[in-house]
């Protein structure tokens, strides 16, 4: 190869190439002989300058990982000139990085050619880039994984928005195993394809726009799908399936539409999220407000979020936001907002009134709820909360409803076509179809029944023994059925079992994989005949059964509070009852931010406004369940030892976070954009603000309570985790060959839950006789966030705690808890959230209890029973030797009296 190399040098500084030898007849019979030799000679220079070119450019190290420093990537906002690349070559994205998708090829992100301008070449150009309606967040994130995928938005527009021009644009960044020549990012929009473009962007975030036809748009929802099919440059296994990705930059993707300028109460939502998908919500304050008035506020705000339908409210007390996205928020008695900046048009004020002002300047929309008394302010939220229009494309609205999980009650039969899910061929090696259901909050998850999956489709022959089909709930394995036949097999119903202790009240996902490996994929050979045939034929008539559920409400679980609201509303809660109380031991603004929030996404899971009681001081009588938000050094010590949490504990890991003072940093608290984050796939909003001080973490102490990560940690080093000794291994060998061959499992465990209930009892009759309280909690030091739930046998008593180590810190956690990726990992006694990065860890109740929520009848009773006996196995073995015991007296009685004695 070298010595190729050298001889090119020595031809291109000669400035000829060797050519073959042509006899003069061939000359005579062409004509055009040194013609031909000096266009030969030309493509040889052009050939060996270009050989040169490439060999002095040092090949770069290419890593499948994703990873490595952290990388900076400053997006500028929406609206605002940017610096564009310099002029480049007809062809080339915006970023250099290949073609554009269809329609905007070669052009700028206006469409403009590149400049011509020889004296400006080498400067940088500047161009202005439209603002995008971008995409609202999801359960499912942004990110497009495996071999095929795709992501919906409902898009909801007016009238004026969806007249004019508009295009598609998608912003991503992908993986750099992925095959740009085999790989194909597509968008759509109800249903109608709008354009594609190769997936090619390992190293930058590419801008593509797609033009959509005019006519295609239409007032109300529309639906906006996103598909990718992806593969592997080097590797044809089904576990290289997994290195495939494409993220969506969600701050600068979206709908290139102009500015909803007729906004009224039926088309709110048409509001705008931020960049990171969520509604900023600002709550305009002049001055401190009292409690009555706080809570006509945070009610206004939860209205705001139901006729928004967004699953991401984040809001703010303070000064009016600026720019398109989000809303500015007024709430008070005509005397309460005299003297607000923009109101004057509003008139005198007679009755109840919402009013939505336009954008003036680069100031956001305002919706205006007020009247002359506070009643009136309560009745002008009421019809807040009720306006709204659900009208759209047969598409789009279809999308808004699933979009939340199709709502399931017990005893129905749902065919995948009913959940959004489409019949289609796949000849990849990894298939992966998934769905959404939604489950009551006062749903009871046991064993006491199962769902069926109904399997309709068929697979190729030629797979490999290993292929099966594999279904997860909720991330959990479900069920694995191998495919056993090699010459292939079309089922129509081939029913699967899924417990239904994997299921979980309000959102679950449940994910189908086909795993579909074959000989060929060995070699890897791409171009093979077979290399494109389908494996498997996945149908929409497949089905699930879902049997009736036990309907009462588990205590504590934080599933049925972010499924329902519960226990703040349930359907065993009077309208006449209690109000709920919202205690803010410090009203401050981050504070009130933070409850304010966690309200509004509570009310969009219950889908109703929560009457909201404002109250200072959790040890007030009175009242119902309580939703406290506090930082921690507001909160009492019987305040934590309600939710189970050690004071101790607490003091000893947020010691040094609760000195520190957040200040803003460039993106504030809506999170940071970096390569890094998006190759990470974490979600916008999960950044902590600066400190001022630095962090500094204790060690938490150690105990020995159950807890459960619903996000995946680092695996421990293999070389740091201690050796078992030969004594330990020949122990546990010889219990696994002896012990459970003799003793079946159940029993054992019935063993170890009597223990462990004779423990409990001890340790409640220490507490209640002045002893040590029982164990607590345990905490996870790197959390910014606890979210805990007290045990009651009632729901008014029940009890949900939300603090942080400081107000900064909690207002940006809780804002990074509502993600609805975040918000759907809920479960348990407690949870602890690092807002870092969003990863949750949660921890289950060492008991659980069960609290009525239907009238009591024969049929749910049963099921309820048969649900709490399966939480209590050593209850059930208990009362099976109990049962047996009675029927072998009875027995033994009964034959006593037959037959003759031996005397």
């Amino acid at each position: 190869m070298l010595r190729r190399l050298a001889a090119l040098r020595r031809f291109v500084v000669r400035g000829t190439v060797p050519v073959p030898a042509v006899s003069g007849l061939a000359r005579d019979r062409t004509g055009a002989g040194s013609a031909g030799q000096e266009r030969r000679a030309s493509c040889g220079r052009t050939v060996a300058a270009l050989v040169l070119c490439l060999s002095a450019t040092p090949t770069l190290a290419q890593s499948f990982l994703g990873t490595g420093p952290t990388e900076r990537l400053t997006l500028p906002p929406a609206g605002e000139p940017f610096r564009a690349a310099p002029p480049r070559p007809q062809g080339q994205g915006p970023l250099g990085q290949g073609p554009q998708g269809q329609g905007t090829q070669g052009q700028g992100p206006q469409g403009q050619p590149p400049e011509a301008n020889p004296a400006r070449r080498g400067m940088a150009v500047v161009a202005a880039v439209e603002a995008a309606r971008r995409f609202p967040a999801g359960a499912r994130g942004y990110r497009l994984a495996g071999e095929e995928d795709a992501l919906q938005f409902p898009v909801y527009l007016t009238e004026a928005q969806a007249r004019g021009s508009a295009k598609l644009r998608v912003s991503y960044l992908s993986a750099i195993s992925v095959a740009p020549e085999s790989s194909e990012l597509s968008g759509s929009v109800n249903g109608t394809k709008v354009g594609w473009t190769r997936i090619q962007a390992p190293g930058a975030v590419k801008v593509v726009e797609f033009p959509i036809p005019e006519g295609l748009l239409r007032p109300g929802y529309n639906a906006v799908a996103l598909a990718a099919s992806q593969r592997h440059r080097v590797d044809c296994s089904t576990e290289a399936t997994y290195e495939l990705w494409t993220q969506i930059d969600p701050s600068r993707s979206g709908l290139v539409v102009g500015q909803a300028a007729d906004l009224d109460l039926k088309t709110l939502a048409a509001l705008e999220p931020d960049e990171s998908g969520a509604l900023p919500i600002g709550v305009l304050l002049t001055e401190r407000p009292s409690p009555e008035r706080l809570e006509r506020m945070i009610g206004a705000v939860q209205a705001v979020a139901l006729v928004g339908r967004l699953a991401r409210p984040a809001v703010s007390f303070g000064q009016a936001l600026s720019g398109r996205a989000g809303l500015n928020l007024v709430v008070g008695t005509a005397a309460e907002i005299r003297g607000t900046e923009g109101l004057e048009e509003l008139g005198p004020i007679t009755g109840p009134r919402v009013a939505v002002l336009a954008p003036r300047g680069s100031r956001a929309p305002t919706v205006v709820v007020t009247g002359p008394s506070a009643a009136d302010v309560r009745q002008a939220i009421a019809t807040l909360a009720a306006s709204g229009d659900g009208s759209g494309t047969p598409a789009g609205t279809r999308l808004a409803e699933l979009s939340r999980g199709y709502p399931v009650q017990g005893g129905e039969s749902l065919t995948l076509e009913q959940l959004g899910v489409a019949s289609r061929e796949f000849n990849g090696r990894l298939l992966r179809v998934g769905f959404a259901v939604r489950f009551p909050a006062d749903f009871v998850p046991a064993d006491y029944g199962k769902v069926i999956l109904h399997l309709a489709g068929g697979y190729a022959a030629g797979l490999e023994p290993s292929a099966r089909i594999v279904v997860d709930i909720n991330g959990r394995n479900a069920a694995s059925v191998p495919l056993p036949y090699s010459r292939g097999e079309v089922f129509t119903d081939s029913a699967i079992p899924l417990p239904l202790s994997l299921w979980r009240p309000g959102l679950n996902r449940v994910e189908i994989s086909a795993q579909l490996p074959t000989a060929a994929d060995r070699t890897c050979d791409t171009l093979a005949p077979g290399a494109k045939r389908a494996r498997f034929l996945f149908l929409d008539r497949t089905r699930i059964d879902v049997p009736a559920l036990a309907r009462a409400v588990r205590s504590p679980d934080l599933a049925a509070v972010k499924a329902g609201a519960v226990p703040f509303l349930a359907p065993g809660l009077s309208p006449a009852g209690p109000r709920p109380r919202l205690v803010l031991p410090t009203p401050d603004r981050d504070s009130a931010s933070a409850a304010a929030t966690l309200a509004a996404r509570l009310a969009i899971a219950a889908g109703r406004v929560i009457d909201f009681e404002i109250g200072s001081d959790e040890r007030e009588a009175g009242g119902g369940a309580h939703l406290i938000v506090a930082p921690v050094r507001a909160l009492t010590p019987a305040a934590l030892e309600a939710v189970g949490l050690d004071p101790a504990q607490i003091r000893g890991i947020w010691e040094g976070r609760a000195e520190t003072v957040a200040t803003p940093g460039p993106f504030g608290a809506e999170g940071v954009v970096t390569l890094d984050r998006l190759r990470r796939n974490l979600p916008m909003r999960c950044a902590l603000p600066a400190l001022t001080t630095p962090l500094r973490t204790a060690a938490a102490v150690p105990a020995q309570a159950p807890v459960q990560a619903t996000t995946p940690a680092p695996a421990p080093d293999p070389a740091e985790a201690p050796a078992d000794s030969e004594a330990d291994l020949f122990a546990r060998w010889d219990e696994s060959a002896r012990g459970f061959g003799v003793v079946p499992a159940v029993l054992a465990n019935a063993w170890t839950g009597l223990i462990q209930r004779a423990a409990e009892t001890r340790d409640l009759a220490l507490r209640l006789a002045g002893g040590p309280a029982p164990e607590a909690v345990p905490l996870n030091p790197r959390a910014s966030v606890i979210i805990a739930q007290g045990a009651g046998g009632r729901l008014a008593d029940g009890t949900v705690l939300v603090t942080a180590p400081n107000a900064s810190m909690l207002k940006a956690s809780v804002s990074c808890l509502v993600d609805p990726v975040v918000w759907t990992g809920l479960v348990g006694q407690a949870a602890f959230l690092d807002a870092s990065d969003g990863s949750l860890s949660t921890v289950q109740p060492k008991r659980i209890g069960l609290i009525e929520t239907q009238s009591r009848g024969l049929a749910n009773l049963r099921l309820v029973s048969a649900a709490w006996l399966s939480l209590n196995p050593g209850a059930y073995v208990a009362m099976t030797l109990v049962m047996a015991l009675c029927l072998g007296l009875a027995t033994t009685s009964l034959v006593r009296q037959l037959g003759r004695r031996n005397r």
